[in-house]
């Protein structure tokens, strides 16, 4: 059983700030977009009682605005307080992608929940909440004085969607790009995640807002990048299990140390050489 969390608002120098972000501990970040038209949360938090902190937060900002809801995909800590946007003062429209819905549709959603709400008291109030508007590709949302374009970036998870605001020059990554590294498991297409990180780059942004990891930072991408080709260069060269090739060597690349990451970066750097060497096997 884990201790309650408190949502806490944090703010990057220079971020528009009809931009407003929003973290729960080290367990994810959600970001809400204030428009002329709409009120925009990105992703819904991994209860419902984190994701009605962030609603208490935003509160002023609703007044007459349409309450949109994204889930960038179907991962628990993006979608499981969607069910507070249901009903109440702030009923919203949840959107996501078909992938995305179809998954949260499965029996495999529903066994995951099953076991966190064994295993844990803060899951036992939610309630699988599928979007209500789906689209196949790319969607737009107008909110006036600013628009949020939808667009796929797949290979953390398949329909996985970040949107890019260009009247601001920011983009909001969601898990397709992570610092220090993404997260890459046995359902990762490394691929597919490769070429949404060069995607994401070619929009030349100004802010990246992540859901994990913190930064703003635009060269995240390319950042992202390097590290799965120095994993890609040294499993190849036979040193998968060389220091050169450790956690710690891995985070000093990148000029970070263990204590300014989250420990859980260490079985995603772990799940990323077992993805890469797969991968290099399968190019051979």
């Amino acid at each position: 059983m884990s201790s309650p969390m408190t949502v806490q608002e944090f703010y990057h120098p220079g971020l528009d700030p009809r931009i407003r972000c929003f973290r729960a501990g080290e367990e994810v970040d959600t970001f809400v977009v204030v428009t002329e038209r709409m009120l925009i949360y990105l992703d819904s938090m991994s209860t419902p009682e984190l994701m009605r902190q962030v609603i208490e937060l935003t509160s002023v900002d609703a007044g007459a605005r349409q309450v949109v809801v994204i889930n960038t995909h179907a991962d628990w800590d993006h979608v499981y307080g969607n069910q507070v946007f249901e009903r109440g003062d702030l009923r919203g429209l949840i959107v996501a992608s078909e992938a995305t819905a179809a998954r949260l549709h499965s029996e495999e959603a529903r066994a995951v929940l099953a076991s966190q709400q064994a295993q844990d008291t803060r899951f036992e109030a939610v309630k699988l909440t599928p979007p209500h508007l789906t689209f196949p590709d790319t969607l737009t949302l107008d909110g006036g004085d600013l628009s949020l374009h939808l667009f796929p970036t797949p290979g953390h998870r398949q329909g996985h969607v970040s949107v890019w605001i260009p009247e601001v020059r920011t983009l909001l990554a969601g898990d397709a790009a992570e610092y220090p590294w993404p997260c890459i498991g046995t359902y990762s297409d490394l691929d597919a995640l490769r070429a949404s990180l060069e995607r994401m780059t070619a929009l030349d942004p100004a802010f990246v807002l992540p859901c994990h990891g913190g930064t703003s930072s635009p060269d995240l991408m390319a950042r992202n990048l390097a590290y799965l080709d120095r994993l890609a260069e040294l499993v190849s060269a036979g040193l998968a299990d060389a220091p050169e090739l450790s956690y710690e060597a891995a985070l000093t690349w990148l000029g970070t140390t263990p204590d300014a990451v989250p420990g859980f970066y260490r079985d995603f750097h772990q799940g990323a050489v077992k993805a890469t060497r797969e991968w290099l096997g399968e190019q051979a």
